[in-house]
């Protein structure tokens, strides 16, 4: 019985790091349309193909969210004169006055699509806040990051999926 055991627990220690694990669902495939209310009430209908783009998965009860949003907003502004816009959709929320209270303390730079009814987490195929969906400048996914990111992760990922690729698809340094 104890052998048993401690081959249960060695093998838990062989399982991947889930943070870590290969990107799927959606990558390589078109991005789904993304239109709606933002969070202050405003229509907005994202446009794939006139910029690369971030989108970040939050939620206003979301700890790794809070603890993301200052260096989010940094990126935005960073990577905005590089062609990179960032979006935000707010997943899970159920009171808009908690999200719009979120986006007012942390002085949120881009806007964010108010996702009451999931529509466009569930076409994205995210679960949980936070996560990172990044779309190239032909509409497709470029990468996936599900869960909590740190900043040089994000940066990273930014730089190989979306500035890498669109200066080798446009011939151009």
């Amino acid at each position: 019985m104890l052998a048993g055991a401690l081959l249960l627990l060695a093998g838990c220690t062989l399982q991947p790091d889930v943070s870590q694990a290969a990107p799927n669902g959606r990558v390589g495939a078109a991005a789904p349309q993304l239109s709606g209310q933002t969070v202050e009430g405003a229509a907005l209908k994202v446009d794939f193909r006139t910029s690369r783009t971030v989108l970040v998965f939050w939620a206003a009860w979301c700890g790794p969210c809070r603890n993301e949003q200052p260096w989010l907003n940094t990126l935005a502004t960073r990577y905005a004169s590089q062609g990179v816009r960032f979006y935000g959709i707010d997943m899970l929320d159920r009171d808009r006055a908690l999200a719009r209270a979120f986006r007012a303390e942390f002085k949120v730079s881009y806007p964010s699509l108010y996702d009451d009814n999931g529509l466009a987490a569930a076409a994205y195929e995210v679960d949980a806040p936070p996560s990172f969906v990044l779309v190239d400048q032909r509409g497709i996914v470029a990468a996936r990051y599900p869960g909590e990111a740190s900043q040089a992760q994000l940066e990273k990922l930014i730089d190989q999926k979306l500035l890498t690729s669109s200066v080798a698809a446009n011939g151009s340094p």
